[in-house]
């Protein structure tokens, strides 16, 4: 906080004093990468981000032709998890003809979290062209490259494409694993012309604690998931894993909550059929998980990887989840489902493999980054992060016998989803600095307790937002 005043001066100077770049204004094509990202700058709490928003803000608007003053001003949306503007302002600079560096991985980052797959892959084909082997660019081309990749399902791509992975890229169990992979995942076989299935809840959704169960088939073996967007590919448990012979492509090691933060190897294999009610999976990856010897009771989880096949809708009310195809006449069924009232849309962008976050609030503070992770088996509906706690001065009150604390929260909910007082739990990520690890402010795990009164909930990654019934619906 106390670097603001210094920060507005330079801003002021920079939107006055800079030109248009020669690299970027030209269409010569350059022969390697200039630039970086805007500036060292590591601000701590969402205060200090949200202080340095105007004066950028202003110097853009006096001078949007002036290059350093838009990307220190995307920068800045970024880190707020303003993405969609990000995105907007940063485009003009970060082409597949630009050579400033920092302007290409920025443009790459918000293209990839918006699902704009195909522009993440040309910026960072771009990326990896000019950045020096072995440097972090490079490695960093390659993980967007994998990741986009992995969304759109072309793991022929990155065979053919991508050398063979490096620990240092952070994606290298996945990239390994997409290598090993033989032919097309996530095949799709419909029951009926309908092209319409639904999967029963065969627990009481609304005990505390307790998260969707349903059963499905995979290899022709009945099992029992849980719900859990907060997961990436299926998750089974490695004994039944094992047991119906799932072929082993590669492994990994990862660390949970529910592993007290403890490391465990995972294999990651690959199922011939998922069978959900009238629609059938081919060709599925698998993660085996260390699920039933930590305690777990079901056998697994069905993830976000699987939803995001479908336009799927999670139907508390009726007690199942109801997979169509993607499209636009599917969608249409949908809203008609939700009636008169229109839907409530909250917009999402997705990081990783996997994680989806929205807008929202807490405790009247707008502009908050929610993570939406609907497998948190507690009866509370949030989960805090210390530098939320922080900012918005909460009370934490430790609970014996365990790592964790509660904090009481006055108000909270998505855009459009308000909700009323309730409690957070903390202490429970187990990733190192949480809230910032993925570039843009990390504030809050919205879950399973906050859903289901909702009714429904209907994941449309084509648009990348969620439909929630209107009031009155």
């Amino acid at each position: 906080m106390n670097n603001v005043a210094p920060l507005v001066a330079t801003l002021v100077a920079l939107a006055s004093g800079m030109t248009t770049t020669a690299c970027q204004s030209s269409s010569t094509p350059c022969d390697e990468l200039s630039g970086t990202d805007a500036e060292e700058w590591n601000p701590r709490l969402r205060g200090d981000v949200e202080a340095a928003l105007p004066a950028r803000q202003t110097a853009f608007e006096a001078d949007p032709g002036n290059d350093e003053a838009r990307r220190v001003y995307a920068e800045v949306l970024f880190k707020l998890g303003d993405i969609w503007e990000a995105d907007n302002v940063i485009a003009p600079l970060g082409t597949t003809t630009t050579c400033h560096a920092g302007d290409l991985r920025l443009a790459a980052r918000t293209a990839y979290v918006l699902g704009d797959y195909d522009r993440a892959v040309s910026l960072n084909r771009r990326l990896l062209d000019l950045a020096d082997e072995g440097s972090n660019l490079h490695d960093e081309a390659i993980r967007g490259l994998t990741l986009a990749h992995y969304q759109t399902s072309d793991f022929a791509k990155a065979t053919r494409e991508l050398p063979a992975p490096t620990e240092a890229e952070g994606s290298a169990s996945l990239l390994t694993f997409m290598q090993a992979f033989e032919g097309e995942p996530y095949g799709i076989e419909w029951a009926g012309d309908e092209r319409i299935a639904h999967l029963p809840m065969t627990n009481d959704i609304t005990q505390p604690g307790a998260l969707p169960l349903v059963t499905l088939e995979i290899d022709g073996e009945a099992v029992e998931l849980i719900l859990d967007t907060g997961g990436d590919r299926l998750y089974l448990d490695k004994g039944i894993y094992e047991r119906i012979g799932l072929p082993t492509l590669a492994n990994r090691e990862a660390r949970y909550a529910y592993t007290q933060g403890e490391t465990v190897e995972e294999p990651l294999g690959v199922a011939a059929t998922v069978k959900m009610g009238d629609v059938t999976l081919s060709n599925v990856p698998v993660i085996g998980a260390s699920w039933k010897a930590l305690g777990q009771t079901s056998d697994g989880v069905l993830t976000t990887q699987v939803l995001k096949q479908f336009l799927t809708t999670v139907d508390y009310d009726n007690r199942r989840i109801t997979f169509r195809e993607r499209s636009a006449e599917a969608l249409a069924e949908v809203m008609a489902t939700l009636g008169d009232t229109p839907p409530v849309q909250a917009p999402f962008y997705m990081t990783n493999t996997h994680l989806m976050f929205a807008k929202g609030s807490l405790n009247g503070h707008e502009g908050m980054n929610f993570f939406l992770d609907s497998g948190l088996a507690a009866s509370m509906p949030l989960v805090i992060v210390e530098e939320t706690v922080k900012f918005l001065e909460l009370e934490k009150n430790e609970i014996d016998g365990t790592p964790y604390y509660w904090s009481p929260i006055e108000s909270h909910g998505l855009d459009g989803l308000p909700g009323g007082p309730a409690q957070a739990l903390g202490n429970v990520f187990v990733e190192d600095d949480f809230f910032w690890r993925f570039g843009f402010m990390a504030d809050v795990l919205i879950s399973h307790q906050y859903l289901w009164p909702k009714g429904s909930w209907t994941i449309d990654f084509d648009n990348m937002t969620y439909y929630f019934p209107g009031e009155g619906s």
